[in-house]
């Protein structure tokens, strides 16, 4: 992978093929090893570009913690650098995040957004871990002292399967996926506790989403896994209205990571929103 360097932050990346723009984020728990199915496929005929976010895979995690703000602002200057835009932005929870948050204050560099299993305040508070948010406000004392121990604390490799298991749904369970070296060693990764922790720590910026409307013009599409257990889909159902998406697709069996435990059906989304969005492109030149 590659390196790219913005004010205080640090991010790897890999380039590869060349064509339209597609850019993916990952989310808080992996790297872009999750995307490395429909890498392979879309890069014959695409440009797609992989990010690993700061603290994540090769990344390191930069002295000082980075808000949600400075992730968009480095994957901006990323794209900027590489001219690597206008692109199709595909995320995965926090990845969707930060790409509806590109879309809304740099439209211009959107085609598409496919926001797979969105990352927002409500839909992280209300699913099976969202105590880790809400205790914050409810006992803030005990929240503080338990992020700051975490952050001196490596995921034993013992616990790794575990936690990934937890992220699957029956279709990755039997993929075995909770045992995929690349995902373990995410999972173990030093700078990957204090990573989800400044993530944590600023889940009221992730709530932008929750509450801004999405460009009218910029399609975006939604999809789940029908089995996630880190998001609540039944507390999102206000997420298509603010992201003017008509496409919401349920990937049967799927928990949190679709991507690997269904990557065909995720790839051919994203060949669907391709072809959308060369469509219109093709309607407006005309």
């Amino acid at each position: 992978m590659e390196t790219f360097h913005h004010e205080n932050l640090t991010i790897a990346y890999a380039d590869e093929g060349a064509g339209p723009n597609i850019l993916m984020l990952h989310n808080g728990g992996t790297s872009s090893t999750i995307w490395r199915f429909q890498a392979a496929d879309l890069a014959r005929d695409c440009r797609v570009i992989t990010v690993d976010l700061p603290g994540f895979g090769s990344s390191p995690q930069p002295e000082q913690s980075p808000g949600h703000q400075q992730l968009v602002d480095v994957i901006v200057a990323l794209m900027t650098d590489l001219k690597a835009a206008p692109a199709l932005i595909v995320g995965n929870c926090m990845g969707t995040n930060i790409a509806g948050a590109i879309a809304r204050q740099h439209p211009d560099l959107v085609t598409a957004v496919l926001a797979i299993n969105p990352l927002t305040e409500v839909s992280f508070a209300q699913g099976q871990i969202g105590f880790l948010h809400t205790m914050k406000r409810k006992m803030p004392l005990t929240a503080k002292v338990l992020r700051s121990i975490s952050r001196h604390i490596r995921v034993p490799g013992f616990v790794a399967p575990l936690v990934l298991r937890f992220q699957l749904g029956p279709l990755g369970v039997r993929q075995k996926l909770h045992r995929d070296p690349d995902l373990l060693a995410c999972q173990t990764r030093a700078d990957q506790l204090p990573a989800l922790i400044d993530v944590l720590d600023d889940m009221n910026a992730y709530g932008g989403l929750d509450s801004t409307r999405a460009p009218a013009d910029i399609p975006m599409w939604v999809v789940w896994g029908e089995r996630n257990r880190v998001l609540s889909r039944k507390d999102s159902g206000h997420l298509p209205e603010l992201l003017n998406t008509t496409h919401v697709e349920v990937l049967a069996g799927c928990g949190h990571l679709a991507m690997l435990e269904n990557p065909d059906a995720v790839t051919a989304t994203i060949r669907e929103l391709l072809q959308l969005t060369a469509d219109q492109q093709r309607n407006l030149a005309s």
